[in-house]
């Protein structure tokens, strides 16, 4: 009886492949069956096989030769979830760009409800620049028997045909190039259903070919190869560039537990445009696995203080509740005093940043603007890159509030285009309303203009002791006018109200003597803006100074 030899191993191949071999090896014959059986599946481990061997003679050359056929094709890690693409090393050894193609795949091919892959396009007939791949490197499993299963790369941007893939691949921004080396692999599995034929998709992979540098040809890297399951494709297929409403970006931010505040969101689709799932999409792959050392969800936990090494040694109260609360970080005094930094009145009712003096050149990265709630805030609202520029302005999307603050950071880079703020160097004061209450003339109280939510709103300040105000007032109003040019009845279309009408503001303690009434209109706050108080008909009794 011939020496027999069973080898059996568990993998993710699909399909059963049966492979014997007569050899005569050192006088015996020995007579050798190893076969693969495997589940086609979405994710199998690639870690149980077994074997079982029963065998006669000495015969090491075999045994090594069974062992590196059956192993010659990687191990090949699985990528199941965002979360397992935000592991790879995107930018120093995975390209950015694999991303934009990956994006665009997930979107272009179809997924049943039965989680079936099909192609919308033919790769026999190089649509998009595929074409087949031969896997001679055995980068990948061989192929199961029969002829109904290959293998087909996309992604080659030199192809004429490649021209098709959407301008956000074939053309994209700056970081995100990729040297023209990522590719999809796909395997594709052709089908009849009824009377229609049709191409499934069984197995996706991303890759990249070797960098010129390492002399490897136009081999693909074993080791920057990756499985990508139906369930990752689905999730990416929710950053489709067709959803694009801030309702879209805010919910997938949720969804997907990012750390995107609203100033990042605003920040992501003003420079991505129609492409701001996109832009979403790569900000929680790429920057986000930067900042993973900061805090889990800033949006929902507010960070600790920043512990800051001061050059100069400046003294810093833990309660900076006044106007003169500007704190000098990180530059000398000298410098310090003439920095400037502002919130001021921009468009629409919108907060503008305004900055001037500022010593940019002494710093490598360039410096930032960035706009907090208050000083005692830890979380930026918005902030812009402004390089070495010594003085400008930003208008932000952020409403006009009392308590705004400017603060001077430097430039963190994180990678491709993506910075964030670095170190705090300088914090301007406080955003204070610029108008002083005005009083009304024969009676015991006063008229002030303020700023709540980028609208113009009023404050009536009523003396304790004047106690009858309510029917002194009966027939009072007060007016919103565009400018101090404006006629007592040419108000705003309906930017009044019945003083009588006002609200208690209860939380305003700094005038101990009287009580605080407000009125919020929906005028938007703008300079020249101007608040009357009229105490009947057209006579005219307060008119605060022009908003600024």
């Amino acid at each position: 009886m011939l020496p027999h030899l069973t080898f059996q191993r568990s993998t993710t191949t699909a399909d059963l492949v049966s492979l014997t071999r007569k050899q005569k090896l050192r006088g015996s014959h020995i007579s050798c069956t190893a076969t693969l059986s495997s589940h086609i599946g979405e994710h199998h481990s690639h870690s149980g096989f077994y074997r079982t061997m029963k065998f006669s003679g000495t015969i090491p050359s075999l045994s090594v030769a069974l062992l590196l056929l059956l192993t010659s094709a990687s191990t090949v890690e699985v990528l199941n979830t965002i979360n397992d693409l935000k592991k790879l090393n995107f930018g120093p050894s995975v390209p950015t760009h694999s991303l934009l193609l990956l994006h665009w795949f997930a979107n272009e091919v179809d997924i049943d409800n039965n989680n079936v892959i099909r192609l919308t396009f033919q790769p026999n007939q190089g649509d998009y620049g595929s074409h087949h791949y031969g896997n001679y490197e055995r980068v990948l499993a061989p192929l199961p028997p029969g002829n109904i299963y290959r293998y087909f790369t996309v992604g080659n941007l030199n192809q004429e045909t490649s021209s098709d893939l959407p301008s956000y691949v074939v053309h994209p921004r700056n970081g995100y190039e990729g040297r023209n080396r990522d590719r999809i692999i796909f395997r594709v599995r052709e089908q009849n259903v009824g009377r229609q034929a049709g191409h499934v998709i069984d197995r996706v992979y991303i890759t990249q070919h070797f960098e010129t540098s390492e002399y490897q040809g136009t081999r693909y890297d074993p080791d920057h190869t990756y499985q990508v399951t139906t369930n990752l494709l689905r999730q990416i297929r929710q950053f489709s560039v067709e959803e694009n409403d801030r309702n879209t970006l805010t919910s997938l931010r949720d969804q997907f537990r990012s750390n995107a505040d609203h100033s990042q969101l605003r920040e992501i689709r003003n420079v991505w445009g129609d492409l701001a799932c996109l832009g979403l999409f790569l900000f929680i792959v790429i920057k986000e696995k930067y900042s993973s050392n900061q805090h889990h969800n800033n949006r929902f936990q507010t960070p600790a203080r920043r512990n800051t090494q001061p050059d100069f040694v400046v003294s810093i109260p833990e309660s900076r509740p006044t106007r003169n609360s500007e704190v000098s970080i990180r530059i000398p005094q000298h410098h310090s005093d003439d920095i400037l930094l502002q919130v001021m009145t921009g468009c629409g009712g919108n907060a503008r940043i305004v900055w001037g003096n500022v010593p940019g050149s002494d710093f490598t990265g360039g410096v930032m603007v960035a706009l907090y709630r208050s000083d005692e805030d830890e979380e930026a609202l918005t902030y812009k890159s402004i390089g070495n520029t010594k003085s400008g302005t930003y208008d932000t999307s952020v409403l006009l509030n009392e308590g705004l603050q400017v603060r001077l950071h430097e430039v963190s880079k994180l990678c491709c285009f993506w910075s964030c703020l670095g170190e705090e160097i300088y914090r301007g004061p406080e955003f204070k309303n610029p108008l002083a209450a005005v009083s009304i003339k024969g009676y015991k109280a006063s008229l002030q203009l303020f700023a709540k939510d980028g609208k113009a709103c009023a404050r009536l300040y009523v003396k304790n002791s004047f106690t009858d105000w309510t029917s002194k007032f009966k027939d009072s109003w007060v007016g919103f006018y565009s400018s101090a040019d404006k006629g007592t009845n040419n108000y705003d279309w309906w930017q009044w109200q019945w003083a009588r009408k006002f609200e208690l503001n209860a939380d305003l303690q700094d005038c101990p003597d009287s009580t605080v009434f407000e009125y919020r209109s929906s005028m938007t706050i703008a300079r020249g803006v101007q608040a009357r108080f009229i105490l009947h008909k057209d006579v005219e009794k307060a008119r605060t100074p022009c908003w600024m």
